[in-house]
């Protein structure tokens, strides 16, 4: 019996000996462990490295470079140098574009109020005012004829001129046609060529220094303003200058002036026949 008791006693004292060491063990591997996460998470006493925004921006540039090369839509992502250019370009142009356009709009307002001005009567041009007369030329030299003389001959007031069977011209509703005849004359000994829409001529009728309307452009063959042709010698050839104006507007006993613009240069032309 003391001898069974003796052998327990020897057993446990066995397992606890070999027990304490194992907890001595763990413990001291739980301490370690502890240490190793003290150590890693103080990263062993360094402060955190900062960059300065010249040091952010050399990497920003970099790292943007280097996506560039292989982003495929590179227009939808960062920005494309040369798309970017090319936008700049033709913004500048386009500013130009507006610049010269305001430009000749500005130049095309004056010319029009220029020529409103010319156009005009005033005291210096008119007669019996100022004492001073008015400077008339021939229709030939006004047109710039050479060889061939313009004549004219007599106007006729009507609501409508027949030109051809097939061709007949009609004067708007409250108005009548004022046409002036005028022959193209040929007083040499040979044929000459006369081409007067070359000179791309205008001309404003004033009648009783007060009406002033400017011919109509039309497609007749004898439209003095766009004739071309030849006359032979000793020939002339019949052509119409058409105005419309008010009915009644033109009386008989009103002095007629024709003002003849061709090749940049004005003349005045006075109507008797």
């Amino acid at each position: 019996m003391n001898a069974a008791v003796h052998q327990s006693l020897t057993v446990k004292c066995v397992y606890f000996v070999h027990g304490s060491k194992q907890m001595k063990k763990r413990r001291l591997a739980a301490g370690a462990l502890a240490l190793a996460v003290s150590v890693t998470a103080c990263g062993c006493g360094e402060q955190i490295y900062e960059m300065t925004k010249e040091e952010e921006a050399v990497i920003v540039h970099y790292a943007a470079h280097a996506v560039s090369k292989f982003n495929k839509k590179q227009p939808e992502g960062i920005e494309d140098v040369t798309a970017l250019k090319a936008l700049m370009e033709e913004e500048a142009e386009q500013k130009e574009r507006e610049k010269e356009k305001k430009r000749r709009e500005k130049e095309e307002k004056k010319a029009a109020e220029d020529k409103k001005q010319a156009d005009s009567p005033s005291s210096d041009s008119k007669s019996g005012q100022d004492g001073q007369q008015k400077k008339y030329v021939s229709l030939s030299r006004a047109l710039g004829l050479g060889k061939i003389k313009a004549v004219y001959r007599r106007y006729e007031t009507a609501a409508a001129y027949q030109a051809s069977q097939s061709y007949m011209i009609r004067a708007d509703s409250g108005n009548e046609l004022l046409v002036l005849h005028v022959n193209l004359r040929n007083d040499t000994d040979e044929t000459v060529k006369c081409d007067i829409l070359s000179k791309m001529p205008v001309f404003r009728l004033t009648a009783g220094g007060e009406l002033s309307v400017t011919a109509d452009t039309t497609i007749l063959l004898n439209d003095l303003g766009t004739y071309q042709g030849s006359i032979q010698a000793g020939k002339k050839a019949g052509t119409v200058l058409i105005f419309q104006v008010k009915k009644g507007a033109v009386k008989s006993s009103d002095s007629l002036e024709l003002e003849v613009t061709a090749g940049g240069k004005s003349s005045l032309v006075q109507l008797t026949g």
